[in-house]
């Protein structure tokens, strides 16, 4: 018996299945999974392994005991008091402020389960300012997480609008608040005058910091100028470099959430700093009363309304191990709580399997976007457009079985390259820029916390030999 957990599918079942996935970076994570060669390297899925190996699976899991009765039965959907309560204190230490209340965090299956819930909040009964309605926009800095498609789209029916960051000059991929106004005006004056802002700080996938300056900029823009409200994604707060001289700064942390913190939305989960992206552990942090009665119901006589929670619960068996996280001591009794331990370990290893990488890109003369003292998260932003339109000398070889990019497809060239890199003897995938709504073709997102930094490097060594076949 072995841990292989690839199934023997037939090609048409598996290509059935890849194609029911919400976008290629999913497909990209069930491919590796079930049909990929055990010598491939899939570093285009936002996953992080690092902790597990060093120390959760020793502290956390190999200590978890039978799961207790009360486990198996009904919990709070959007989380027990006590959870909320561990969660805010996390919270408080990530985002660098005093306090954050637990009646204002509420927990959920996943981020991607959060955005939509508060979607749905805004497009309720007294959401602070009008309601949202069907195709109303979202603004989001583009390239950017193809899940915010779905988490608006998808059910809320709101209408995604990529707000396209300069890919050349000295303003390279940098997000200003001229940017935003005009996209923002540009939409008002179309008659469609965009509603919610998305950010993402850390960045995925440029992984950078957004300077304090920059947010009080764009904060105090939308909130006093424009009825917007803003999602601040915060689920890579923890991921950040010693190099990094733009310090994480949290919505929470702003000026402007002691005036507008209703139309301040904040989200977070444990499956990227923590590697627990399988558990499906999201978390919205607002003080918005729309969204907290969509989140925890509503027993108004005139308009009751049931958890939205309910449909993607926290539920009873991920509480038990959370809890359970949250609660575990780094070292024994008395020597502080493991998540304090481990985020600070954490930060070690991702220094460390940066550095690597890093060297290893150089070395191989591999281009990247980032600026000294920016952050990375967990991203490498590859430039590979001068690749674009060049082949190898031999028929690239079939990748038999590789998810397509989806309706909305890739530049053709950018494809080819992404199956290149994909095809025997090299096997690696990154995830195209395409699939982000990056602007212009050629750029591909690599995750070094998908791997262990060894065969991160192994990787890069192997791409760097694909891409000088390339004529």
């Amino acid at each position: 018996m072995t841990d292989d957990t690839r199934t023997l599918a037939s090609p048409e079942a598996a290509a059935e299945i890849l194609a029911r996935q919400p976008d290629l970076e999913q497909a990209l994570a069930y491919y590796r999974n079930h049909l990929a060669s055990e010598t491939a390297i899939d570093l285009s899925v936002a996953e992080n392994v690092l902790l597990f190996h060093h120390s959760m699976k020793k502290k956390i899991f190999d200590n978890i005991q039978l799961i207790p009765e009360r486990n198996i039965q009904y919990s709070p959907p959007a989380g027990t008091p006590e959870l909320r309560e561990q969660v805010a204190k996390l919270l408080a230490r990530a985002f660098d402020v005093k306090v954050v209340e637990a009646k204002y965090v509420f927990g959920v299956a996943g981020v991607a389960s959060a955005l939509e819930c508060i979607a749905f909040a805004l497009k309720g009964a007294d959401p602070v300012g009008p309601p949202l309605k069907d195709g109303d926009e979202v603004l989001i800095p583009a390239p950017y997480w193809q899940g915010f498609n779905w988490s608006f789209q998808e059910r809320p029916k709101l209408k995604c609008v990529p707000v396209n960051l300069p890919t050349t000059g000295a303003d390279r991929y940098r997000l200003t608040l001229a940017l935003l106004k005009k996209a923002y005006e540009d939409r008002k004056a179309a008659g469609r005058a965009p509603r919610l802002l998305v950010l993402t700080n850390p960045h995925n996938p440029l992984g950078v910091n957004y300077p304090r300056a920059l947010l009080d900029e764009i904060y105090g823009w939308a909130l006093k100028g424009t009825d917007l409200h803003i999602i601040s994604d915060e689920i890579y707060c923890h991921s950040q470099l010693d190099s990094s001289t733009t310090k994480f700064t949290s919505a929470v942390a702003l000026d402007a959430y002691r005036t507008y913190a209703e139309r301040i939305h904040v989200v977070w989960g444990f499956a990227k700093d923590f590697g627990l992206s399988g558990f499906r552990t999201g978390f919205v942090v607002s003080k918005n009363a729309a969204v907290r009665d969509t989140m925890l119901g509503n027993n108004d006589p005139a308009e009751p309304t049931h958890p939205l929670p309910w449909f993607s619960p926290f539920d009873s068996l991920k509480t038990y191990v959370i809890q359970y996280l949250l609660d575990a001591p780094a070292n024994g009794p008395g020597s502080g709580l493991y998540t304090t331990y481990a985020m600070k370990e954490y930060r070690t290893l991702l220094n460390t399997s940066f550095g690597k990488v890093k060297a290893a890109l150089d070395a191989a003369g591999i281009e990247y976007v980032h600026r000294p003292g920016d952050n990375a998260a967990q991203f490498f932003w590859l430039d590979l457009t001068k690749y674009l339109g060049k082949r190898s000398a031999h028929a690239q070889e079939a990748t038999a079985g590789l998810p397509d990019a989806g309706p909305g497809g890739l530049d053709p060239d950018e494809e080819w390259l992404f199956r290149h890199l994909a095809a025997k003897p090299t096997e690696v995938t990154l995830l195209p820029g395409g699939a982000m709504h990056n602007p212009v073709p050629g750029f591909f997102r690599l995750c070094f916390t998908a791997r262990q930094p060894e065969d991160v490097v192994t990787a890069v060594q192997r791409v760097a030999t694909a891409l000088g076949k390339l004529k």
